[in-house]
């Protein structure tokens, strides 16, 4: 006699009472087929939908180091592009021609000051220059001034802010003997209008070495030391970074 049920019965490995489970055929019918779909999704799931995944993790690493590898372009180029804007600056300050060919600033930093960069001891530059008072304050809008301007008598001691490599020695127009000198970790400090220069171009300093005496020369209005300090291309207000000053002041 046919049934529109189906029986199952569990029979225990050990002694004990059987027991049965009765399904409706409709039902058995239908798990049966809920069985055999989620056999189809697991096989399609490894077969199909793990490889995609896998695919798409790659795919996304990929377009994340690429994002990554062009933000650091991009960071690339605007510190060129500060490297050429104090390029010009520095054309301008000088009158000559310290970066032929219009190369690259970093070129000026020696290889050996950057494979020596941990036996210094600062590579801020954090030592003020000169003693005396401030009488006229870093400015980068349109009447730029991009230092400070220490007062103080002629021959007065003006020293290295940190120690580096001088790039420039000499006269200059606006701001007469003028000492640049390049430190590690692309810091570059600008000393102007100078009386007597104790130092020469391609010559390594220490911090609070003497480099120079302060004076009148170029266009000044009385003896003082003209000092700029600027970072990956940009110019940086001395009154931030020097400590003392920044107490003082």
């Amino acid at each position: 006699m046919k049934t529109n049920k189906v029986t199952f019965i569990f029979l225990p490995r050990n002694e004990g009472e059987q027991k049965t489970l009765t399904l409706h055929y409709r039902l058995f019918f239908l798990l049966k087929i809920v069985a055999v779909l989620l056999v189809v999704l697991l096989a399609l799931s490894y077969l199909v939908l793990i490889p995609r995944a896998k695919r798409y993790t790659a795919y996304k690493e990929k377009i994340e180091t690429y994002q990554t590898q062009e933000a650091q372009l991009m960071q690339l180029l605007e510190d060129v592009n500060h490297m050429k804007q104090f390029n010009t600056y520095m054309r301008e300050l000088i009158g000559l021609d310290i970066l032929q060919d219009e190369q690259d600033y970093s070129a000026l930093v020696p290889e050996s000051a950057t494979q020596e960069k941990d036996r210094y001891l600062s590579v801020t530059p954090e030592l003020p220059p000169a003693r005396g008072l401030i009488t006229n304050k870093f400015s980068s809008g349109p009447k730029r001034h991009y230092g400070i301007d220490i007062a103080g008598k002629i021959g007065d001691p003006v020293r290295a802010t940190a120690d580096g490599l001088v790039v420039f020695a000499g006269w200059t127009p606006e701001l007469g003997n003028m000492v640049v000198i390049s430190h590690p970790d692309d810091y570059i400090s600008v000393y102007g209008h100078n009386d007597r220069l104790n130092v020469q171009e391609r010559q390594r300093v220490r911090k609070g070495e003497l480099i120079a005496l302060l004076g009148n020369t170029g266009y000044s209005m009385g003896p003082h030391l003209h000092f700029e300090i600027w970072h990956h291309g940009l110019a940086v207000d001395p009154l931030k970074v020097i400590p003392e000053y920044t107490v003082k002041n």
